[in-house]
């Protein structure tokens, strides 16, 4: 016997990656701290990339993607049940962090991080070898390159630009 069954007012459907359907199911789907339900059911048929649709009263459908599935035995008059947590497929907003793939092969110089500071850094070491090949007396060059570098050691700039910084210190003799 559930002892959570007055509580459970969503009639919810389980669709496998078929778009088969089982149910309808009792559950409580709940939005603290992302979407989840919980289904007191020990026999219930169900995977991480399912979807859970919730008819609604206005004839349209809810539709969930079960992003976890874990079932739990049950516990001191707790019967057995399944846990799932799940992302609204409608939803405007995410909490999910997104993911890169890179793939390299065969190259050399790569670096991987913000592209800002990459782009201010070799915008840097530009610079100091545009100075070196300008026409420029070697005093201007020298006074030029003294300036960059009062730029380079500040405290702030240091901090922002990180280790890129180095880099164009070394350049600069």
């Amino acid at each position: 016997m559930n002892p959570f069954a007055s509580m459970q007012n969503d009639t919810i459907y389980i669709e496998n990656s078929l778009a088969v359907r089982s149910g309808p199911y009792k559950t409580n789907i709940g939005s603290k701290n992302g979407f989840s339900a919980t289904i007191f059911d020990a026999s219930l048929d169900v995977e991480e990339g399912w979807k859970l649709i919730r008819p609604l009263p206005n004839g349209k459908n809810e539709q969930f993607t079960i992003l976890e599935a874990n079932y739990s035995p049950g516990l001191h008059g707790i019967p057995s049940h399944w846990t799932l947590k799940l992302h609204k497929e409608s939803s405007l907003s995410s909490n999910q962090r997104s993911s890169t793939t890179i793939n390299i092969a065969n190259s050399s110089g790569i670096q991987i991080g913000d592209h800002n500071v990459q782009h201010i850094a070799n915008s840097m070491i530009g610079l100091i070898a545009k100075i070196d090949a300008s026409n420029a007396p070697p005093t201007e060059k020298a006074k030029a390159k003294n300036l960059l570098r009062e730029v380079l050691e500040n405290p702030t700039v240091a901090a922002v630009l990180g280790g890129t910084v180095t880099a164009a210190l070394a350049l600069l003799g």
